[in-house]
């Protein structure tokens, strides 16, 4: 099959009438060119400003780390492994808003590295890290309000812990919640006031692999490196695939239907799985499809993932259900190898002004 080569072509391939996801969704999938481009200059406000001189295009990255060379340190006194540091990871963010200028990023939300998980730690370390997290991140973007924002650290091993971690940092403008996928914690009474604050200040979640339970460790020790290169993949994918569908089960979105979740690096193999998703969730006036309130309630951001697939993210997730994510200094190298997902797309302006408008109602910009 051809290359589409305009938004209406593009479009015409897409057989909705094989989509079973919900109407708002299906519906923003159809749209005609004038819309589109309705769409677009109704984003022209966002996605173009004045910056250095001449515009911007308003990319907001969902996907980026930090982990604070002054916490590694600590972090392996402390029993856990210190993560590999990442060679355009710096404490100086002079040298991050460099990249995004170059890249012409608007704005970025940083969260700490994903080797940082303080659940792996004892528990009397696990909130110290957490604030020391939090803290390095706040005193990194304070000069920068304009180009970075931060999202919490949290820990489920101290949910009392992380639901104060959470009002401290997001009463200092901090967005979103950093959250480890650990579907073994999903649904315990305990764990529900954390949600509860989650969606009492409206934040969105930013669901991240590496949460994974010690089970699937088992024979990771018969392997190369320790079968590092197992658990950074197929484990980590799995956990989030599993959380997912567990948050699903839980009710979690029956007692916070306003609570929305952006599960990084394209979704991995979430977006896969909505054929397999056709078990029913029983509601007080029915059922719904998993599948219906997987679309519903999650987004997927675009790192890792190739402009072909972005595009079946997009037929898949619906356009509300997309925002751009990079994965800077979590192995990406420079931050513009993030940007062929956006720029190859039949319409770039598009898809770049769908990824804008839902990044700012997630974040109330």
């Amino acid at each position: 099959m051809s290359w589409p080569n305009t938004c209406a072509e593009w479009r015409r391939r897409r057989s909705p009438s094989k989509q079973t996801w919900p109407m708002s969704r299906r519906r923003s999938n159809r749209l005609t060119n004038a819309t589109c481009n309705a769409t677009r200059n109704e984003s022209d406000v966002h996605w173009t400003r004045h910056r250095l001189g001449g515009p911007m295009a308003g990319l907001i990255d969902w996907h980026s780390h930090h982990s604070p060379p002054e916490l590694a340190e600590r972090f392996e006194r402390w029993g856990g492994r210190a993560p590999r540091p990442d060679p355009y990871d710096s404490p100086d963010f002079i040298r991050r808003v460099a990249e995004l200028d170059s890249a012409g990023i608007e704005l970025q939300l940083v969260s700490q590295g994903a080797g940082l998980n303080a659940d792996r730690l004892p528990n009397g370390h696990v909130m110290e890290s957490v604030r020391a997290s939090n803290n390095a991140i706040a005193d990194r973007i304070v000069a920068y309000p304009d180009r970075l924002i931060g999202s919490i650290a949290v820990s489920l091993q101290d949910i009392a812990g992380s639901v104060e971690e959470i009002e401290r940092m997001a009463a200092g403008g901090f967005r979103a919640v950093f959250m480890y996928a650990q579907g073994e914690m999903i649904g315990r009474p305990e764990v529900e006031p954390l949600f509860g604050k989650i969606d009492e200040l409206h934040l969105p979640i930013f669901l991240h692999g590496g949460g994974g339970g010690e089970g699937l460790r088992a024979g990771l020790d018969l392997l190369e490196d320790g079968g590092q290169g197992v658990a950074v993949s197929a484990h980590a994918d799995a956990a989030v695939s599993d959380c997912v569908v567990r948050m699903i089960a839980a009710g979690l979105f029956d007692r916070y239907p306003g609570l929305r979740v952006v599960i990084r690096s394209a979704g991995g193999g979430v977006p896969l799985l909505l054929s397999k998703l056709y078990w029913r969730h029983k509601v007080p006036d029915g059922e719904r499809p998993y599948r219906d309130i997987l679309i519903e309630q999650f987004l997927v951001d675009s790192a890792s993932a190739s402009p072909r697939t972005f595009q079946f993210l997009i037929d898949t997730m619906g356009e509300d259900g997309v925002v751009f994510g990079s994965d800077y200094c979590g192995g990406l190298g420079p931050l513009d190898r993030a940007l062929p997902v956006i720029d190859e797309q039949p319409d770039a302006s598009w898809v770049r002004a769908i990824t804008d408008r839902n990044s700012r109602r997630l974040l109330h910009l």
